[in-house]
């Protein structure tokens, strides 16, 4: 039994090792392109159990809205973690969104298959959300705060909930 275990254990770390992370974020970005939204100039760099993405440009319709500093991918197969950090949108772009986003976290777990959980902090203030797979639902909560109060286009999206202020919508 103890072989057994060991074997496995020793299986899992070397397909976390071996697993091709760079094909699997150009397979992201290629599904990302089907919303307009694509990142460019990008430094790609594959470690042994996670993987870093960083100084991208955010690109809307080939139009420059932002730049990301890093992403992190973690792709541990029963734990999965995407962190994205220091987001920062262009002048125009600005005024739609509160100061960029410090980090946003997106967590699947085996435990739970159809949920990804969404953790963050931002100009805005704190976010946490989810995305049900099962019912192709995206709610994401935010706390109501003055800073938000500046931006009308957001408030116009979001309605009030027990838990703050709330984003739903279907894909």
């Amino acid at each position: 039994m103890k072989k057994i275990l060991s074997f496995s254990v020793l299986l899992l770390i070397s397909i976390i090792i071996f697993l091709p992370k760079t094909n699997i974020y150009y397979a992201a970005e290629e599904s990302l392109a089907s919303t307009h939204l694509y990142l460019n100039g990008e430094q790609v760099n594959d470690r042994f159990f996670y993987m870093d993405v960083r100084d991208a440009t955010l690109l809307l319709n080939s139009m420059p809205i932002g730049t990301v500093e890093q992403i992190r991918i973690l792709p541990l197969i029963v734990y999965n973690r995407v962190t994205v950090s220091s987001v920062n949108f262009s002048g125009e772009f600005a005024s739609l969104f509160p100061e960029g986003i410090e980090y946003i976290t997106f967590t699947y777990t085996l435990l739970h298959p159809f949920s990804i959980m969404i953790n963050g902090e931002g100009g805005f203030g704190p976010v946490q959300g989810e995305i049900d797979l099962s019912n192709e639902r995206l709610t994401l909560l935010f706390e109501p705060s003055q800073i938000m109060r500046a931006y009308p286009l957001l408030l116009a999206k979001l309605h009030k909930s027990d838990e703050g202020l709330a984003y739903e919508t279907s894909f």
